[in-house]
């Protein structure tokens, strides 16, 4: 093979494992967010009210907790809002989130809250209700707040089958997304990837941190672009965009940290290799290996 097509192949296949890279520290990020993301958090952080406000499921809720026997006070949409995300509340919520992942990781697809399940979960929460409806819960309030959720939210139909279906996903992308076997594929196949770029740039370092620098750098660019869009638009357009930016409110940020983080390692990897080229053009590599 002549040096000139020589050359060429080498192109192509630094620029296959580059975009391979990028593509699998892109999708390993993601997984590990999906892990590592704290609900707690993303419920205090989005905009409960504005996700609800226009749905009829809110206005039936606020309707029916107003019409409890023992409600003391007026309860409004706002108010809502306030109880979910005490902490409390939204602690209650994330544990009801690992049940269902691990439901899933189980294969249990039918799997739904029961009214026992939720009335344990009312009782927990009494100083919140007692706070919310202005009075002393009873055992038997419990129990009827409990029922009543079931008919605002129909527990039976709460299935993590009917979840998937609702999304609008075949059962076979969440059970990958949540699943620790695929996490630690694709971080075996980064590691191979990483073996095979030093391979094939035995003996050049420089080259061997910017071939892993720039897709790494790329993929911490494309959690970067749509956290600030998201996050620096409070007066973006209705619609579907801004529901969704009230949605997603709660992950934003972790969107722009996992950004600045794999951005950061690419950048560094990207200095490194100019620093190691200088080195090595000055002779200061060379000199310091004979010495």
């Amino acid at each position: 093979m002549i040096p000139q097509e020589k050359r060429f192949v080498r192109g192509i296949l630094s620029a296959s494992l580059s975009i391979f890279l990028f593509l699998l520290s892109f999708f390993f990020t993601a997984l590990l967010l999906i892990r590592i993301v704290n609900v707690t958090m993303v419920i205090k952080n989005t905009d409960i009210y504005g996700v609800l406000e226009d749905t009829e499921i809110a206005h039936y809720m606020v309707s029916q907790l107003n019409s409890l026997p023992f409600n003391n006070t007026w309860i409004n949409l706002y108010d809502v809002e306030n109880f979910i995300k005490t902490d409390a509340v939204s602690n209650e919520i994330e544990n009801i989130y690992k049940i269902y992942v691990k439901a899933l990781n189980s294969n249990n697809l039918e799997y739904h809250l029961t009214e026992n399940t939720v009335l344990g979960i009312v009782t927990n929460l009494e100083p919140e209700l007692t706070y919310l409806f202005s009075h002393n819960m009873t055992e038997a309030d419990n129990i009827v707040l409990t029922r009543t959720l079931d008919d605002i939210l129909d527990f039976k139909g709460l299935t993590v089958s009917g979840i998937i279906y609702d999304v609008g996903v075949n059962a076979i992308v969440p059970r990958l997304m949540f699943s620790p076997y695929t996490l630690w594929g694709l971080g075996i196949l980064i590691a191979l990837l990483l073996c095979l770029t030093i391979l094939h740039n035995t003996g050049k370092l420089e080259k061997t941190l910017m071939h892993s620098g720039i897709p790494i750098a790329l993929s911490g660019v494309l959690y970067l672009l749509p956290g600030i869009i998201l996050g620096s638009s409070p007066e973006m357009p209705g619609g579907r965009l801004l529901t969704l930016s009230k949605l997603t409110a709660g992950v934003i940020h972790l969107f722009i940290w996992s950004g600045i983080v794999l951005s950061a390692i690419g950048v560094i990897l990207i200095v490194g290799s100019f620093v190691f080229k200088r080195l090595r053009s000055t002779g200061a590599l060379k000199n310091k290996k004979n010495s």
